[in-house]
């Protein structure tokens, strides 16, 4: 015979069910119950350093202070321009370069032909 110290054994009874809540994002039950959220979403705003950008139709389109919206052509045409802009600043800082190497082998040649000069001017007065 077991011996219970409590008396009877531990049974807790069954818990009622609980009612099912829709979690979906995409509904709200409040004054538009049953309406899909997704019109309220057709145009996405974004404000990134007090620049202002909408996405329409599939592409992002910026939002000027004071200019007004900037189409995707002024969009592309200034990409063309800064990739121009790009090159010309590389080819730039190539220029620089071989410059400067230039610079550095004359000043070299130089340097070597002046010991050479006295060199020779201290021989000169020895002999």
């Amino acid at each position: 015979m077991p011996l219970n110290l409590f008396g009877t054994s531990f049974s807790p009874g069954k818990s009622p069910p609980r009612r099912s809540v829709s979690l979906s994002s995409l509904r709200r039950e409040s004054d538009k119950s049953g309406q899909d959220l997704s019109q309220e979403f057709n145009k996405i705003k974004l404000n990134i350093g007090g620049q202002n950008a909408t996405f329409e139709d599939g592409e992002w389109v910026s939002e000027g202070n004071s200019k007004g919206r900037v189409s995707n052509r002024e969009v592309a045409r200034l990409r063309q321009q800064n990739q121009v802009l790009l090159e010309e600043n590389n080819l730039l800082k190539l220029k620089v370069e071989l410059l400067l190497d230039m610079l550095t082998e004359k000043s070299a040649d130089t340097l070597i032909k002046e010991k050479e000069i006295m060199r020779l001017k201290s021989r000169s007065k020895d002999g």
